[in-house]
């Protein structure tokens, strides 16, 4: 008797998980396209009638300068799956897991030219080749500098040119922090490399080192060339 009531509430309980699922999935999708600030960036995606909940398919693309796009799946609001990413001649560049949390492709990020820890009060160079990757790799970089980096007015009336060196923390949870300059050069470009820098999105995967997330200090360079 007890094995017959058991069997009759595992069937009731599946019953009902089936129900949920099918019911959340009838309720059909709707295209959106997304209206943003940048007129450069498109984002398609779907969501549930009757919702705003994003669900299925998207993509985001990036036009102009140096575009490039990234696509994959919603589910119940977050990314979910592999997200591919593509640089401006469509090639593949990164997929990225977002459920295992691993990449299943990535081509090299070459951006990061040098990358520290703090390990008893010093710096010490990561010399494995682990690195932090930003999500969308070189593609999305340049994308960024290439719209965003202006040449200082200051610095052009006075021939200034160069090449300023930034770093900026990469927390173990994937945030780009306090940016700051370590040789400091002409006023103008520096100042001008931080208020980009500072504008970058948080699209970062961490420094894994023996399998752990781990704060770390990046340094990447921004060129200053006029003509």
């Amino acid at each position: 008797m007890c094995k017959k009531n058991s069997r009759i509430k595992f069937l009731i309980t599946l019953s009902l998980v089936c129900f949920a699922f099918f019911s959340t999935f009838s309720q059909g999708l709707q295209k959106v396209k997304e209206k943003s600030k940048n007129p450069n960036r498109v984002f398609t995606y779907h969501v549930l009638e009757n919702s705003q909940v994003k669900e299925g398919a998207a993509e985001i693309q990036y036009k102009g300068k140096l575009g490039f796009r990234e696509k994959g799946q919603f589910s119940q609001g977050n990314r979910s799956g592999s997200w591919e990413f593509f640089d401006f001649d469509n090639n593949l560049i990164q997929k990225y897991n977002y459920t295992s949390k691993e990449f299943e492709y990535l081509q090299n990020f070459n951006a990061v030219k040098a990358v520290y820890i703090l390990k008893d009060q010093e710096l010490v160079k990561i010399e494995t080749g682990a690195i932090p990757v930003l999500l969308g790799g070189d593609a999305k970089f340049s994308y960024f500098f290439a719209n965003n980096l202006f040449y200082p007015h200051a610095a052009m009336s006075r021939g200034a040119t160069g090449t300023v060196g930034v770093m900026v923390t990469i927390t173990k949870e994937g945030e780009m922090i306090r940016p700051f300059i370590p040789k400091e050069g002409d006023k103008a470009l520096d100042a001008e490399a931080l208020r980009v820098v500072s504008l970058m999105p948080n699209d970062w995967i961490p420094l894994y080192l023996n399998g752990e997330a781990t704060d770390c200090l990046v340094l990447f360079y921004l060129n200053f060339h006029m003509g």
